[in-house]
């Protein structure tokens, strides 16, 4: 059985001390790929130096909460490393986060940077990771407003059904991880149960967001397979038909 995991941050410094033990962790327990998000500027460059490993691709892109203090020249600098770069997939993540940022100012700047950066994957021919957080209104009202839009996935789906059926009408596929192994998690499983697989890739955005089992732990790649299982359990499949068809999403996602 093989897996691959959509949505990782292996260069975090939490895994500085043990880096190859925890990827090497992965392949041992069927983990094929890696998709490393690179969503702050200062990562970049690490990440083109991690993308040139066998089976590690990466998203380059500048995250909401990090788009403050970004000026034209990172821009410039995002496109040029993306720019004939078969390593780099995506640009990512990027989008919406109200969570913390609730003035209009704020929000207003999130969006401009969100839609420079939906263009610059447009002009690449990339896709996008894209994150929103308690902000699904005006996320499906700014892609609504777009004549072209990417496709890509929706990292830590988290909204209602019709938001999630928005998504994968518009070509996106749903990123699902650790939280729903959690028993707050009823909505997301309700939306699972009514989605089909080939709408889901499997993530497990460590090291945050643990499954349940690991609780107070360090996420890590090996660990996605807690997601598998819940997933099998709500759709009442089998774990290996689970890890094939969102394997094959994931595969089918780098093309």
């Amino acid at each position: 059985m093989i897996m691959v995991d959509t949505h990782t941050h292996l260069l975090d410094s939490r895994f500085n001390n043990d880096r190859e033990n925890v990827i090497q962790r992965a392949y041992s327990n069927g983990i094929l790929s890696f998709f490393e998000i690179a969503c702050d500027i200062n990562c970049w460059d690490q990440a083109l130096d991690f993308s040139k490993r066998e089976n590690v691709f990466i998203s380059l892109g500048i995250h909401p909460t990090n788009i403050f203090n970004v000026n034209q020249s990172d821009y410039n600098k995002l496109q040029t490393l993306i720019r004939d770069n078969d390593k780099c997939i995506a640009v990512g993540e990027i989008g919406l986060d109200y969570h913390y940022h609730t003035s209009l100012f704020d929000k207003k700047n999130q969006k401009e940077n969100f839609i420079k950066q939906l263009e610059i994957a447009l002009k690449y021919n990339k896709r996008i990771i894209i994150h929103c957080r308690d902000a699904y209104d005006d996320m499906i009202y700014l892609l609504k407003e777009q004549k072209n839009i990417p496709k890509g996935i929706i990292h830590c789906f988290l909204g209602n059904l019709e938001e999630s059926k928005f998504f994968t009408e518009a070509g996106f596929l749903l990123g699902i991880n650790g939280l729903v192994t959690l028993q707050n998690s009823k909505i997301l499983k309700q939306i699972i149960l009514k989605t089909n697989l080939d709408k889901i890739v499997i993530e497990t955005d460590c090291p945050y967001l643990t499954p349940k089992k690991y609780k107070n732990q360090r996420n890590e790649p090996s660990y996605m397979i807690e997601t598998i299982k819940e997933v099998a359990i709500i759709k009442n499949i089998s774990i290996s038909k689970v890890a094939k068809i969102t394997t094959k999403n994931a595969l089918d996602f780098l093309k």
